[in-house]
């Protein structure tokens, strides 16, 4: 697997010879056909995000906050959008993604506007939903060299590339057209940071800098790894602006440094060289990061974790010099020193804070969730699922187990040979499955070592078969054709003299050796050729090879055709009432570009910005606790689930209240017996419509003020098999929720009881807001596949005296939360009196809105009621299109009376007397 020789000294010095460049112009063709697959197998989807007239389809969520990003930049250009007030209303967002994805992609498309190209919002979009598939294309050549440098062969990074372009899972599925998020980009900067980290370990082989050359400022083995280094701390740099999680591949350096260093140190070697170039990476990060002005909510824990891990890597490096000077001390003095200084590290963490015990010792769950937070998608534990080879297969294919075999032998001679390119390889490998294995998300990072692992796998069956003699055969077969034409004249001008001298003895030594080596070539060449099928037939053996689990067929390529089946994000009912939404509502009266300073949070009142603490969704909360932006009056927000507010915000063009980066989710987070955070989980899943409106009213602390005045549900929202439970998740309180339902293979515990139908969604979108006062529905979208008959069949199984209709109605709805009008009128004392219309939606759906109050010892009654009857919609207000089909009906012992209701009653809460 190795290269020739001369190669390798011409590698070792950083610069390749003529030979080695054309050796390598058929592999480099290798390579371009590999990346321009992968763009090929990407874009198969783009009907899905093009095919609908007049409207590209981003995939998923995040992806359409990337838009707004670069929507800003576009409008705004150099300018980035530090703070946006049009998500997570009524507070606003500081920036939750680090900013160089966008900017690359703003810079690319303002270059390309000079050319006349991309210039309207639709050519925009167009180069952004293609994007991803771009730099999927370039992580494959990044394959290629991180391979090709940390296994010496071509050939392991040629069928790495390969491997990668066609490998299913999450990184095919967040590389497809459309999906323009940053998690390709973050795959691409993480795999360059592993090249030039392994071609600086690889220019320092053997070579050493001891604490006397340091003293004499004798600097000579550290010139060929110094400009290694330093492009692997830019390349870290920009990964840390490309993601604010990048401190993942801080810590694969740190913890690469520090066991390098544990293995030096066994081996009686200085660590200086390996320190020095730790400190460079992390210093040209920590500069880079030091003068961006954010990068998430990490950026300060991005400086402590750098700063500490540049004096660790000199204090580490110091102690071993020192201990490797005292030869009567044992080498592991050395790991031992470094364990004593965690444990004492811990213990000082626990002496002076919790919070600082807590961020020691929490290292090795970092990416564990909890509460609400583990039913994200993305943020599952790899095995959540509990089938582990399902799970495997339907992410990885074969090529997780032969990655899985692959690892041992690769790690056992990187030690072995103190091969540090290669144990960088191995604690790579390993923390991302660590990480994977924590969060499901990571496997679009792991499929890099797996694909890298199954190229070193096939050239190592390969070279088994005699595939390392090929090319000496074919290099021997035409060297030897070469000397016979040249030689063959000579030997007709001097066939006399040969004659004379044919029986000296170098003579017949130098045919034995001709015919030795004429015999042998064939010989070569069939066994390397042997291993070039055997490369071949495994390769083959990657793609189509895979395993019938659960009625399918795993392998590769199946599951990546299913992977580019669609390219997802929001179904067509969604995309309909979010446009419905912007055409249909009141303007907002905050213009989307314009520039906003984030509120100053000063609890205290001191004038000077209070500390925050916490992370992720807990830094938001503490963050936006009691300052909101200072929106216009006109301004208004829109609540709806979490997976929905970027579609509300950059399709509808409305203000959210809770968005994909969980901020506005309410709920709690320690235990079931905290306050409730007002917001999205709290507000959908209360219990009665006052309570609702309670954590509604709540949510914007400014008085007369609600906390959003539309509400948008879908089915997924609403149904117990659906999201529901998430919901309920983020509350901490998911007793009381499940039933058993008989079905034929026996009894089935689901979500179904009364404390579910009776919650704010069921309310909202199963009942059609039957009985509500306050909350109208205004428009309603088509119907598409759900369970919502299932959830209907289950309510009237054990409530079949409310029997209500199983029928599919709008996957999607939306609906407004208004003052009400009063109806007022007389009864018989203490008697029942009944409020109802028929309300016909704009699907053509009719339902029968009601409500039932007891009139008071006096006879007098009063309702509160939604929906107007009369006049229609007020210009610059909502234009609903559900609306009553005639007035109300009131009915009691000695009342049947209609009565209409107008618009300005509804939107002011005016009073009608019957």
């Amino acid at each position: 697997m190795t290269e020739t020789e001369t190669e390798n000294a011409s590698k070792s010095s950083g610069f390749l010879n003529k030979d080695s460049l054309i050796k390598g112009i058929p592999y480099a063709i290798g390579v371009l056909i590999c990346a321009v697959l992968a763009f090929w197998i990407r874009i198969r989807p783009r009907d899905g995000v093009f095919g609908r007239e007049g409207f590209i389809r981003f995939s998923e969520n995040d992806p359409w906050y990337h838009w707004n990003n670069l929507d800003y930049l576009l409008h705004n250009y150099p300018h980035f959008e530090w703070f946006d007030p049009f998500t997570t209303y009524p507070y606003g967002t500081s920036q939750a993604f680090a900013p160089l994805h966008d900017f690359i992609l703003a810079t690319l498309i303002k270059f390309l506007n000079l050319f006349g190209i991309a210039t309207t919002t639709d050519g925009a979009m167009t180069i952004a939903a293609y994007w991803p598939c771009v730099l999927a294309a370039f992580c494959v050549i990044a394959v290629y060299f991180v391979a090709k440098t940390i296994f010496d062969s071509r050939n392991v990074g040629l069928v790495s590339a390969f491997l990668l372009a066609v490998a299913p899972g999450q990184f095919l599925s967040r590389s497809i057209v459309g999906f323009n998020d940053h998690h390709v980009a973050e795959v691409l900067f993480s795999t360059i940071v592993m090249i030039f980290l392994a071609k600086a370990l690889i220019a320092s082989f053997e070579k050493e800098i001891r604490l006397e050359d340091l003293k004499a400022k004798n600097f000579g083995a550290l010139k060929p790894v110094l400009p290694f280094a330093a492009l692997a701390g830019i390349a870290l740099a920009l990964y840390t602006l490309v993601w604010e999680g990048a401190l993942l591949f801080g810590f694969i350096i740190g913890a690469y440094v520090t066991l390098q260093m544990i293995v030096n140190h066994l081996r009686g070697k200085e660590s200086f060289l390996i320190a020095i170039t730790g400190v460079v990476i992390f210093a040209i990060d920590l500069i880079i990061v030091l003068v961006t002005p954010q990068i998430g909510e990490y950026k300060t824990l991005h400086l402590i974790a750098l700063t500490m891990g540049i004096v660790g890597f000199t204090v580490m490096s110091v102690i071993s010099s020192l201990l490797l000077q005292k030869k009567n001390l044992t080498k592991w003095a050395f790991p031992g020193a470094l364990i004593a200084l965690g444990i004492i590290a811990v213990v000082a963490g626990s002496l002076i804070s919790t919070e600082v015990y807590n961020a020691v010792v929490g290292v090795f769950s970092f990416f564990t969730r909890s509460g609400g937070a583990t039913t994200i998608g993305e943020a599952h534990p790899f095995f959540s699922s509990g089938n582990y080879i399902t799970t495997i297969l339907t992410t990885f294919a074969i090529l997780a187990f032969v990655a899985f075999f692959a690892f041992f032998p690769v790690a056992y001679k990187a030690f072995k040979e103190n091969r540090q390119e290669r144990i960088l390889f191995v604690v790579w490998t390993l923390i991302i499955l660590w990480a994977m294995l924590q969060q499901t998300r990571f496997s679009y990072y792991f499929i890099v070592n797996v694909a890298i692992l199954c190229g070193w796998a096939v050239f190592a069956a390969a070279d088994a078969a005699g595939l390392k003699e090929l090319m000496p055969a074919i290099e021997r077969a035409r060297t030897e054709k070469k000397s016979d034409a040249v030689s063959a004249p000579k030997e007709e001008e001097k066939d006399a003299g040969k004659q004379k001298s044919k029986d000296s003895v170098s003579a017949k030594a130098a045919a034995k050796e001709k015919r030795r080596a004429d015999a042998s070539v064939p010989g070569s060449m069939k066994k390397g050729l042997t291993g070039a099928g055997v490369a071949v037939i495994f390769v083959l053996a990657l793609v189509f090879v895979g395993l019938p689990i659960s009625g399918g067929y795993y392998c590769t390529y199946t599951l990546t055709q299913l992977y580019t089946q669609d390219s997802g994000g929001a179904n067509d009912e969604w995309v309909d009432a979010c446009l419905w939404l912007k055409e249909n509502t009141p303007d907002t009266g905050l213009d989307k570009y314009g520039k906003y300073e984030e509120p100053v949070q000063d609890a205290d009142g001191d004038g000077v910005a209070d500390a925050v603490s916490g992370s992720g969704i807990e830094f938001y909360e503490n963050r936006a606790s009691n300052t909101p932006f200072n929106y216009p009056d006109s301004a208004y927000g829109v609540i709806s689930w979490w997976d929905y507010g970027h579609w509300i915000e950059m399709i509808g063009q409305r203000m959210a209240c809770a968005n994909p980066f969980q901020f506005g989710v309410g709920g709690r987070r320690g235990n079931v017996t905290d306050p409730m955070i007002p917001g999205a989980a709290p507000f959908f899943v209360a219990e009665s419509e006052d309570e609702a409106t309670g954590y509604l009213e709540a949510i914007d602390p400014r008085d007369g003020k609600a906390g959003a005045r539309y509400v948008i549900t879908d089915i997924e929202m609403a149904s117990g098999m659906s999201k529901f439970y998430a919901m309920t998740a983020w509350t901490l309180d998911t007793d009381g929720y499940y039933v058993q339902v008989p079905t034929q293979g026996g009894y089935m515990n689901v979500i179904g009881s009364d404390r579910y139908y009776n919650s704010m969604v069921s309310r909202l979108h199963l009942f059609d807001t039957n009985g509500m006062k306050q909350y109208r529905m205004i428009y309603e979208s088509g119907t598409n596949r759900s369970y919502e008959t299932v959830n209907k069949q289950i309510y009237n199984m054990y409530h079949g005296d409310t029997a209500i209709d199983i029928t599919d109605t709008g996957y999607v709805k939306i609906y407004e939360y208004v003052k009400g009008a009063k109806v007022t009128g007389t009864a018989f004392p203490n008697d029942n009196v009944t409020i109802r219309t028929t309300v016909k939606t704009n699907q053509g759906r009719a339902f029968t809105y009601e409500q039932t109050v007891r009139a008071d010892a006096a006879g007098r009654y009063e309702f509160t009621v939604p929906y107007s009857t009369t006049g229609g919609p007020i210009s610059g207000q909502t234009n609903f299109v559900v609306a009553p089909t005639g007035p109300y009906r009131i009915t009691s012992a000695n009342v049947n009376a209609t009565v209409d209701v107008t618009e300005s009653d509804v939107l002011y809460g005016g009073t009608v007397t019957v």
